[in-house]
């Protein structure tokens, strides 16, 4: 692979999960993925990346955007990935990025995507363009805008304030580390994993939080709201639901506000461990359930600063144009 290379990972199923069946909210269909890549690779072209490493996909997002895209001065490889349509494709990419030495990846995707990317990408900068559901971590921003920061970044031109440490919660069962979280963990009394997405905070019994900025959509909007600011301090939450404290508004998907009452919160700072009592539960990363655990294990959430390397586009344009990057490249 030539270098300076950018690894491309967009998500065919991102923005398409059962909320959007009890929430009005957006879908992105994979004909928009499509056009949002193509503005990517024009901006990576842009700012003369000479390759591109893709994961492919059944739909054939990154194929179908190449389409008509004929004389782009930039080289497109798909990943040797046995795709299974899991997110075992997308762990799996991204450490085949890292092993070839990508300078940047960029995700499409919502919170989901990026927290499976989270776990293999190490100090690798991510790009995240916004095609979730909540799209707490990832930015809604336009291709072409994204490809032109991702370029920048590849070939080193980025200020390195421009790329953002990003908290992370560590989901520990018996000691060992079970799942990540990138924006908050949920505990449910569910017995289930069911349809996975949660929208229900009846069923919730307590919620840590990393990232809660107000205008955030989703579980972390009940921290954003009792504690505004506090995660983009670098602090977090842990929240315990139930009657007898505050009631606040949680929007916990677009168009889905709903109260929700909150017996007891306290921020967290980096390092501090949340210790869960109450089992069995199932636990929801990110939105998600993903584990069960059973009566008689040992369950608990740490709050660290491991998180992705997170690319702030809008930074890292407004930097380039400031040192006149975007006049004429060098």
């Amino acid at each position: 692979m030539t270098e300076p290379a950018v690894g491309l990972i967009a998500n065919p199923a991102a923005g398409k999960d059962i909320r959007r069946l009890v929430a009005p909210a957006s879908t992105f269909d994979n004909s928009e993925k499509v056009r949002i890549v193509r503005r990517i690779l024009a901006g990576l072209a842009a700012m003369n990346i000479p390759s591109v490493a893709y994961l492919p996909d059944a739909y054939g997002i990154v194929e179908r955007a190449l389409a008509g895209m004929e004389g782009l001065p930039l080289s497109c490889q798909p990943l040797p990935v046995p795709l299974q349509h899991t997110a075992e494709d997308t762990l799996a990419a991204t450490q085949l990025l890292v092993a070839a030495g990508v300078r940047c990846i960029v995700t499409l995707g919502g919170d989901g995507t990026n927290r499976i990317v989270a776990k293999m990408c190490g100090s690798v900068p991510v790009v995240a363009v916004a095609t979730g559901t909540n799209n707490v971590f990832p930015t809604m921003v336009d291709g072409t805008l994204a490809g032109i920061a991702a370029g920048l970044v590849a070939r080193g031109l980025a200020s390195p304030v421009c790329i953002v440490p990003t908290p992370r919660l560590d989901v520990l069962v018996d000691g060992k580390l079970a799942e990540i979280a990138l924006v908050d963990v949920a505990i449910s009394a569910h017995s289930f994993l069911g349809a996975r997405a949660v929208w229900e905070p009846e069923l919730l019994r307590e919620l840590i939080v990393a990232q809660a900025a107000p205008g955030v959509i989703g579980l972390a909007s009940i921290g954003a709201h009792l504690a505004p600011g506090a995660t983009e301090r670098g602090r977090g939450l842990h929240i315990v639901l139930g009657p007898g404290g505050l009631r606040v508004q949680a929007i916990l998907a677009p168009g889905l506000v709903r109260p929700v009452s909150v017996r007891h919160w306290q921020q967290l700072e980096p390092g501090d461990v949340v210790e869960i009592t109450e089992l069995p539960c199932t636990v929801a990363v990110d939105g998600e359930r993903e584990l069960r655990v059973a009566a008689g294990q040992r369950l608990s959430v740490q709050l660290t600063m491991d998180g992705p390397r997170r690319v702030d586009i809008r930074s890292t344009l407004v930097d380039a144009a400031a040192r006149g990057l975007l006049r004429v490249m060098p």
